[in-house]
């Protein structure tokens, strides 16, 4: 297990999960497939999260040492993506232009939640209709520390 956190205050902006293959994004229906007041799962389990794309993991995310900060370093990755759920120390932006989004967030223009900490871009949230109900983490605004004990 492990725990996300802004690189800049080292404020924890994710509860502890743990890495699991990323599910194809359309494992899980988009909100205008459901039912009326049906609602819609996360593209990830809670207490999960997955590199996109997946292979950005195999070189990235290895422990030297139990407990110490690891740095997300590869060009070309996406995020890591985890589930609404396991999001703490955030807050949206106050920047209106990426905020879009019919009825939630669209995350088309650009990273909306910040640290609550700091005001640092750390991740984009998408919750529209037409959206995976997923959240992404920018790779070079948080580190991975340990999350056990």
């Amino acid at each position: 297990m492990v725990v996300f956190r802004c690189r800049r205050c080292h404020g924890e902006v994710t509860a502890p999960v743990r890495e699991v293959p990323l599910p194809d994004e359309d494992s899980a229906p988009a909100p205008y497939e459901l039912a009326k007041g049906e609602e819609c799962p996360p593209r990830m389990r809670p207490g999960t999260f997955a590199y996109d794309p997946p292979e950005a993991g195999e070189r990235v995310f290895r422990p030297r040492v139990p407990g110490a900060a690891l740095g997300l370093r590869r060009a070309g990755l996406t995020g890591i993506v985890l589930a609404r759920a396991d999001v703490r120390g955030t807050e949206l932006t106050s920047l209106r232009g990426r905020r879009n989004g019919c009825c939630g967030l669209d995350g088309c223009d650009g990273p909306n939640l910040v640290c609550r900490g700091c005001s640092a871009d750390v991740a984009t949230e998408r919750s529209d209709c037409w959206t995976p109900q997923e959240v992404v983490l920018v790779p070079a605004a948080v580190e991975a520390v340990d999350g056990e004990g």
